[in-house]
């Protein structure tokens, strides 16, 4: 019995209380300044995408590394993206999906 109280008042003492878990940063002469929880939402990782989509600007990571992997070197306005575990050729001024091209990377990918 001795050794469940013991534990649990070492677990009690580890334990952050919540104003403490609360505070973000302390600040000379003032006890707590709380930070708002972010406003931003939970946006799911990206979905497949189809030949002739449009990519939202910003969401998806440009492969910069083409010849790594095997890939014809970029051109004529077009660059690959990433998108999960798969890579697309992507025309760089409408973000069109042009093409899929995972299977013609090497067994570097």
């Amino acid at each position: 019995m001795q050794h469940i109280t013991a534990a649990l008042a070492l677990g009690l003492i580890l334990l952050p209380n919540t104003a403490a878990a609360q505070c973000r940063m302390a600040v000379a002469g003032a006890n707590c300044v709380t930070v708002p929880p972010s406003a931003r939402t939970y946006v799911p990782p990206p979905g497949p995408v189809e030949i002739g989509d449009i990519l939202e600007r910003g969401e998806y990571s440009m492969l910069m590394n083409s010849r790594y992997y095997g890939l014809p070197a970029v051109s004529d306005g077009w660059v690959y993206m990433r998108i999960e575990d798969e890579i697309y050729r992507v025309d760089w001024r409408t973000h069109e999906v042009l093409e899929k091209v995972t299977d013609q990377a090497n067994n570097r990918w």
